[in-house]
């Protein structure tokens, strides 16, 4: 998954947020594009796909289950982020108000 970090942040023009406040935005905007992320998959995947997801615990194992079970996955990932990225953009006047 692509990184919330400080070019993230000056590229959605939220660069000049104070340290202390920047910091916390980005962990909180991490956690949100994972949720997103995982929403967007979860949609096309069954529900027993869904429980043999959710038992795997090796990071390898679970890049080589989304290519076989959710071939697109990476796309949707990208599609994601790139949407939260235009939102944040949109957004930046109130997130910095």
């Amino acid at each position: 998954m692509a990184l919330i970090n400080e070019e993230f942040m000056a590229e959605v023009g939220l660069g000049e947020m104070p340290a202390a406040e920047k910091q916390a935005f980005m962990e909180q905007a991490t956690e949100e594009l994972e949720v997103r992320v995982g929403q967007q998959i979860s949609a096309g995947l069954t529900p027993e796909q869904m429980a043999e997801f959710s038992q795997i615990e090796d990071t390898a194992e679970v890049a080589s289950w989304l290519n076989q079970n959710a071939p697109n996955f990476r796309e949707e990932v990208m599609q994601v982020f790139a949407n939260f990225k235009q939102e944040l953009m949109q957004n930046r006047q109130q997130i910095l108000a």
